[in-house]
């Protein structure tokens, strides 16, 4: 995984100014704060790490990240075709593998290997493809795909594929395809892979109103934590209610995803100012600024892929650290996630017993897309069917569950979901579930919305009413 060089991003934003360098005084490892009982187990390294700085969101500090030259070198692809016959070929960006063309096509017979990858499997079968001409290729290439569809691969990742492997073909027959050597592609997919490259985005902004932003900062501390299980460091801020008392315990509401989370953020905090809501303390955890939080291949990598490892941070790094800052009553204090967050929570939500710090009572599972599986190959997936073996290892739940989706939003993914439920199924089938396990501390709630346009009203509903 990308290993995030906050200091790059700090000396653009502020060349004087890590202010902070937190030591054991902070929170040693293994120990607790002495106020709140959970038990601090960041590695000494993390603790050297951690750092508070400067308020910088509104700075726009990814604008600012430096960018390394053989990044540079990596971004200049996204305007190539690059292809090694016989070895790989880059389209804009993507690897591209499958089919490849032979060496010398210049559109005419001849005939390719096509594989196919089965991902509930992981395995790989071969089929050859003799064409008489290019058209008759193109014709014979995309009713493989088409299969691989019918076997339920996402028709959107396919057909993607399918377009770049025809432009890989177009340039090569039209002799526009670049030279590509063993040792660029090989550097380049290890930086594709550990997130460098965004495959779906090239926006690295976090989504927010700076005007209201501004009109709160001074309620809001900026953090930097890196989690060596992950190689991964976070940005973590921490909003406190207006009238903070240092001496009150409040309960937390942590959400994922932060470059969605500040326009919530501040509604919030304004919704507690004009007292309609019980002051709480708003803590959101993003990645590091240089890394494009908006990508859901960087975020499935963490929520789905690493969610143990995620779960851990929170649980006995995070949490701890800011036990030892705020007072902070574990009782009632909410973790949320949504989508890919949805599919954390619901894990975090039936994993929790396996800490012994416990740092929520309540779990709020947005729009828990269960089907993401299907194209971020996580091996061990299928146990959110039996909420990984929970109700295995105890007779009833004391949790807190608030289950949400939009009843509308089954459209805008209708091509992944393969032969898995649809999230509004899931989470039909989720409520079932829990109704068969005999647990009544739960809500479930479809909204008037597709994915994700109702995370705003359904957080200041639910900060009405807790």
């Amino acid at each position: 995984m990308k290993r995030i060089n906050i200091n790059s991003v700090i000396a653009a934003v502020m060349p004087a100014a890590i202010l902070l360098l937190f030591t054991a005084c902070s929170a040693g490892a293994g120990k607790t704060d002495g106020s709140n009982g959970l038990v601090n187990r960041m590695t000494e390294k993390e603790l050297s790490e951690a750092q508070e700085t400067e308020f910088m969101l509104l700075d726009h500090p990814w604008e600012k990240a430096e960018e390394t030259e053989d990044e540079a070198g990596f971004n200049e692809v996204k305007e190539k075709i690059l292809f090694a016959p016989g070895l790989g070929s880059i389209v804009y960006g993507n690897p591209v593998f499958n089919a490849l063309p032979p060496d010398g096509y210049d559109g005419g017979s001849g005939q390719i290997s096509f594989m196919h990858f089965d991902s509930k499997t992981g395995e790989t079968a071969y089929t050859e493809i003799s064409f008489d001409d290019y058209e008759d290729l193109k014709t014979k290439i995309r009713k493989e795909f088409d299969k691989d569809i019918a076997g339920g691969y996402p028709k959107v990742p396919a057909d993607e594929d399918y377009r770049s492997l025809i432009s890989l073909y177009d340039a090569v027959i039209s002799g526009d395809a670049e030279p590509l050597d063993k040792k660029f592609l090989d550097d380049y997919m290890e930086y594709y892979y550990n997130g460098g490259v965004s495959s779906e985005s090239d926006s690295y902004y976090w989504q927010m109103d700076d005007e209201k932003v501004r009109a709160i900062k001074d309620s809001i501390k900026e953090y930097h934590l890196y989690d060596e299980e992950l190689d991964t460091g976070f940005t973590v801020h921490v909003t406190t209610p207006a009238g903070y008392d240092a001496g009150r315990s409040y309960p937390a509401l942590v959400m994922t995803d932060a470059v969605w989370r500040f326009n919530d953020v501040t509604s919030l905090y304004d919704l507690m100012a004009e007292g309609k809501a019980e002051p709480q303390i708003l803590v959101t955890i993003g990645f590091e600024y240089d890394t494009d939080g908006w990508d859901n291949v960087i975020r499935g990598n963490i929520l789905c892929d690493h969610k143990k490892e995620f779960l851990d941070f929170i649980t006995d790094n995070m949490m701890p650290f800011l036990d030892a800052k705020y007072k902070l009553d574990h009782d009632r204090s909410t973790l949320f996630g949504h989508s890919q967050g949805g599919v954390f929570t619901h894990y975090a939500a039936f994993n929790y017993d396996l800490y012994e710090n416990k740092p929520f009572k309540r779990y709020i599972i947005g729009s828990p897309t269960f089907w993401t599986p299907y194209f971020t190959c996580v091996g061990d997936y299928e146990n959110y069917r039996t909420e990984y073996g929970y109700f295995d290892r105890h007779k009833t739940y004391d949790r807190e569950l608030y289950i949400t989706a939009g009843d509308k939003e089954d459209e805008d993914y209708a091509d992944y979901y393969g032969e898995n439920d649809s999230t509004t199924e899931g989470v039909r089938h989720l409520e079932e579930r829990l109704a068969g396990y005999g647990v009544s501390t739960y809500k479930v709630k479809f909204y008037d919305s597709h994915h994700y346009q109702y995370v705003p009203d359904m957080l200041v509903e639910y900060c009405e009413n807790m």
